[in-house]
């Protein structure tokens, strides 16, 4: 009996199918019915999408293995287990999609995880100075180790929220021979951020996931605005001194076996006194785009490249021009699974220009609750 697609309100499968839709993009994965006109396909790439029937123009069987068929189906049995899972939930069977972390909501009402961050950044200058003597040297080294541990929590349906308590140790050296060496560290409380995520409208076949993103930040750094004879001790500041608000949007769209993501903000900040200025800094704009793959149940990679652009600030209601920037950065992520609730995330980003500073290695070590 032939029905026209147009006919079909929804589909529901009992095993994994290929689809092809009209636009050429292919997926594999089960269809479940939700609602009466509802269709949504559950795929270990990129979870739960909802559907459009009318834009699926082919449809064949997924096998796993090309063994004998009573293999087969033991193995059908086994990767229907997969489906359980809705979009980005951590589970032992589905690849972990850090990167996605701050582009879409991952956690469902009631999951939580944590997620303890270490970053490592550096930079140094040297050079000789002969007319002090032969080996004489002259340095400038700054070096931070920041601890971030981190909590998100699936708050309300397509709703999460974290929570960020970062510290940082610095330490400073500066030397102009032998004869005059001055170093100084600190342990200190970072600027706290918290905020939330709310998924406005979830991925289909036509258009990409969109999320509504809110960050706050809380001025517990530490920021000085250092004279000419202290301004060696600048590298010290780990906070920027201000309270802050972030709306932005942010969008996933999947092409199997590629995860296309990105987004753009608009950051605030609150005027305040410090050092005795009454100082605005600049309004700041971010964007970034980025691609990752799912590679199997254990490991996925990411980049990103961001970019954002500061305005001049101000003090004491004169803005001070050239004090505004431009950063460049290109990020590189790999996460893999541990185990079940264990995911560990190296990432090295990389400074495009000279506003963006020296490279940053990191380590994301998470453990999710279910």
């Amino acid at each position: 009996m032939k029905i026209p697609v147009s006919d079909i309100k929804s589909v529901a499968t009992d095993e994994q199918y290929n689809l092809t839709f009209l636009n050429g993009d292919k997926a594999t994965g089960q269809l479940r019915t939700e609602t009466q006109d509802q269709t949504t396909l559950f795929s270990t790439t990129f979870g739960k999408v909802a559907v459009n029937v009318a834009n699926i123009s082919m449809m064949s069987r997924y096998f796993a293995s090309t063994e004998v068929p009573s293999t087969v189906l033991q193995t059908e049995v086994q990767a229907n287990k997969t489906f359980e899972n809705t979009y980005g939930s951590e589970t032992e069977k589905q690849a972990p999609l850090d990167f996605l972390t701050g582009s879409t909501v991952l956690l469902s009402p009631g999951e939580y995880e944590m997620d303890l961050g270490f970053s490592y950044k550096q930079s140094r200058t040297q050079y000789n100075l002969p007319s002090d003597g032969y080996f004489q040297k002259s340095s400038f080294s700054a070096r931070q180790l920041k601890l971030n541990p981190t909590i998100r929590a699936g708050l309300y349906p397509s709703f999460e929220g974290y929570l960020s308590l970062p510290v940082t140790y610095s330490h400073i050296q500066d030397v102009s021979s032998n004869e005059y060496i001055r170093s100084t560290e600190s342990w200190h409380m970072a600027d706290i951020a918290f905020g939330g995520q709310y998924q406005l409208t979830n991925e289909t076949a036509e258009a990409p996931a969109i999320s509504l993103t809110f960050d706050v930040t809380a001025p517990t750094g530490k920021k000085r605005y250092n004279d000419a004879l202290r301004s060696w001790k600048d590298p010290l500041n780990n906070g920027v001194g201000h309270w802050s608000v972030s709306p932005g949007l942010a969008f996933v769209r999947t092409t199997d076996p590629a995860i296309i993501f990105g987004g753009i903000n608009y950051q605030y900040f609150f005027a305040d006194t410090i050092d005795g200025y009454q100082v605005q800094p600049g309004w700041v704009v971010n964007g970034y785009f980025g691609v990752g793959f799912a590679l199997n149940e254990r490991l996925s990679l990411g980049s990103r490249l961001s970019y954002a652009y500061s305005s001049n600030m101000k003090a004491d209601n004169e803005t001070i021009y050239g004090s505004d920037s431009d950063p460049m950065n290109v990020s590189l992520n790999l996460s893999y699974r541990v185990s079940k609730d264990w995911v560990v995330s190296p990432q090295v980003t990389f400074g495009l220009n000279d506003d963006s500073g020296p490279a940053t290695l990191s380590m994301n070590i998470k453990r999710n609750f279910n």
